[in-house]
């Protein structure tokens, strides 16, 4: 599933690099982990911090990694309230498995509420 179709659409990118991950927002959010084509990764959610989750992926060697889709290059996100992230998160995950028949390769963890 590409970037494009996610809706609400995540309203800022950045790098997925450390040099970069300071210019994330401290702020709550969701986010998504892309390959350079925009093809979807991962979606997650900060109910603090988007800042703290991008750095806890850089961190993460699996999906510092990727998988047979490519590499994450991108991390899009979009700022919202602690209160709206849960579904807006799990929009997105509905949305990849309409598209394409399952969750995005990187998330292990489907969670409903």
């Amino acid at each position: 599933m590409k970037v494009e179709r996610l809706s609400p659409p995540p309203t800022q990118q950045i790098k997925f690099a450390w040099s970069h991950h300071q210019t994330a927002p401290p702020q709550a959010g969701c986010y998504v982990l892309a390959t350079y084509d925009n093809e979807v990764l991962y979606v997650g959610l900060a109910t603090k911090s988007i800042q703290s989750r991008m750095r806890s992926h850089l961190d993460t060697p699996s999906k510092r990694i990727g998988d047979s889709l490519g590499v994450p290059f991108w991390f899009y996100y979009i700022e919202r309230s602690a209160v709206e992230v849960g579904s807006i998160e799990r929009g997105w995950m509905n949305q990849s498995i309409l598209d394409d028949g399952k969750m995005p390769p990187l998330n292990k963890v489907y969670s409903p509420i």
